[in-house]
């Protein structure tokens, strides 16, 4: 097993998996402002956008949140609800 110093762990981390640690994303907040109509459509892109193919799965991250999402699914999201307008997207909690 390697030796890796924790700086060098801590920059790994930070520059390889961009996690943001220690809170909850929930974009429950953007996909509730979607129209009963576009419902579907932007469900389909929220899951091709995170190579979802599960219903289920996608339930769960929209009613439980990501925990340490990383920057790429953050960004991926944020573009999905961007096509709507919608810019107020995500419900932001710690966790204890």
């Amino acid at each position: 097993m390697h030796h890796i110093s924790k700086s060098m762990k801590q920059m790994y981390d930070k520059n390889e998996t961009n996690a943001i640690a220690k809170k909850r994303y929930s974009f429950k907040k953007g996909y509730l402002q979607v129209t009963l109509s576009q419902k579907r459509e932007v469900r389909d892109k929220l899951m091709s956008a995170l190579k979802i193919s599960r219903l289920t799965y996608f339930s769960s991250l929209l009613n439980g949140g990501i925990v340490d999402i990383s920057m790429t699914k953050y960004e991926k999201i944020n573009a999905v609800f961007l096509e709507y307008n919608i810019l107020d997207v995500w419900d932001i909690s710690s966790l204890n």
